[in-house]
Parts: C-alpha cells; structure tokens; sequence
C-alpha cells in the first residue's frame, strides 16, 4: 500500500496499536500527526508530534486548525486513544469514574473525528478508523464503563458512516482481541494468564500491535472503499469460539 504525500491523524500515537499505526503509515510512505497526552516516543522526518487531550474541545480545534494551515488537507484518522476500565462492578462506580472512561472512550472519539471530517468534507474524500474491542460483544465482569465506552463505538461507527455517505468518507472500526501493549503487559507476562489466554484464542497467540495496524491500514487505503459502517474483529476467532 502506498500512501506516500497523504496525511494522517493518529491519535494515541505514543504506544500501542496506535504507535503501531503510526509506524506502519510512516514505513508506506504517509505523513502522521500523533496526538497524545504524553511527550513524542516517534522521531521521523514525516512524523508530527502534538500534545493533546482528544476530550478538550478547544485543543481539538487549534490543533487541526494548525494541521489544516500546515498540509490544507487531512487523508485520514485513526482513533486510538483510549483507557482501561476501573475494574469495579457497576453499582459501586462513582459518576467520575465512569465519565472519566466515557469521556477518553467514545466521548473524544465523537470530538475529534467532527473537527476532522469538516476538513475531510471540503474535498469530499477520507477515511476513518476507529479503535473498538470485543469487550464491545463479549462481556466480563467488572467492565460495565469500558464495555460501554467500546460499544458506543461501534454504534458511533456505523452513525458516522451514514451522515459522512454523500462525502465518500468511509468510517469503520476494528474490535482487537486479546493484545499485547503496555497497558495489558501487566496481566500477559504472567505466564499463567498469557497460557490460558493463548489457550482460548483458536489461532493459538496473543495479538501483536502490528496484526491490527495492519488491518487498519487496509481500512485506511483505497482497497476499502466499499466497505462502510462496519466493525472488523480482529481477535484470533475468539468471538466466533464463543
């Protein structure tokens, strides 16, 4: 895939599968403004780097003001910021708690993808992708804020396939399975939990960063155009298992 010249935003840019999109969009040729709360883990000619909190409305906007003044174009978004659950039944969550979740979730997908697409919809053409997780169909206890947060994603998804149609702005997301990242490393480098997790996974492995990158970047290309409003499990056949 080539995406040499085209210009990509990133959010949560500095670890995990969304430092894994970044990568991979640099390595085919991309231009990629990472967002992130933390300073830059990236350095690259064609890398950008800004610090930024996707549910502060007011840095969204200078901030894509900035990237609008600097390339008069956007090509695409991946939404990848996002946080864990608090680990705690629903009943004894308190109201920041579950905001907290809520807000960096779906909440800052919803900020940053409106001021993107208003740029996107002046040349009526883009891609978005946002990050979902299988926690949005399969359920655990103790995860009723993030279960809820990634499943409004997935409806946020397919809503903003349907009002971005006359734009030919694409928008679909992926729903990661089990991952290996620093914010799941905790649990998988015990070797008990990574053999039973790898035990229940048919394809037998925990998921690299890079295995949904690179589902991304075919969402992200111009071989995805006919696909819209949809949301791609990306978990080894775990969902399909159940």
């Amino acid at each position: 895939m080539n995406f040499k010249d085209k210009v990509f935003i990133v959010s949560g840019s500095n670890s995990g599968i969304g430092k894994a999109c970044t990568e991979s969009l640099l390595d085919n040729g991309a231009i990629v403004v990472g967002l992130d709360i933390k300073k830059a883990s990236i350095i690259h000619e064609r890398y950008i780097h800004y610090l930024l909190d996707v549910t502060d409305e007011g840095q969204v906007i200078t901030v894509l003001n900035n990237i609008e003044e600097k390339f008069n174009r956007v090509d695409g978004l991946v939404n990848c910021a996002g946080i864990y659950a608090s680990l705690k039944p629903f009943y004894e969550l308190s109201i920041i708690e579950w905001n907290k979740v809520i807000d960096t979730n779906l909440t800052g997908v919803f900020i940053l993808s409106k001021y993107t697409t208003q740029k996107m919809m002046k040349f009526k053409r883009g891609k978005i992708v946002n990050i979902s997780c299988i926690r949005s169909k399969i359920f655990r206890p103790n995860m009723a804020d993030y279960a809820a947060s990634k499943g409004g994603v997935v409806a946020l998804t397919s809503a903003m396939a349907l009002d971005l149609s006359s734009y030919n702005i694409q928008v679909n997301s992926i729903a990661p399975g089990f991952t290996y990242t620093e914010m799941t490393s905790k649990s998988f480098d015990n070797p008990k939990i990574r053999e039973f997790s790898e035990s229940i996974i048919p394809v037998g492995r925990i998921a690299r960063p890079e295995d949904i990158a690179n589902v991304a970047l075919f969402l992200l290309s111009d071989m995805s155009d006919y696909i819209n409003g949809e949301t791609i499990f990306v978990d080894g056949g775990f969902k399909v298992s159940k």
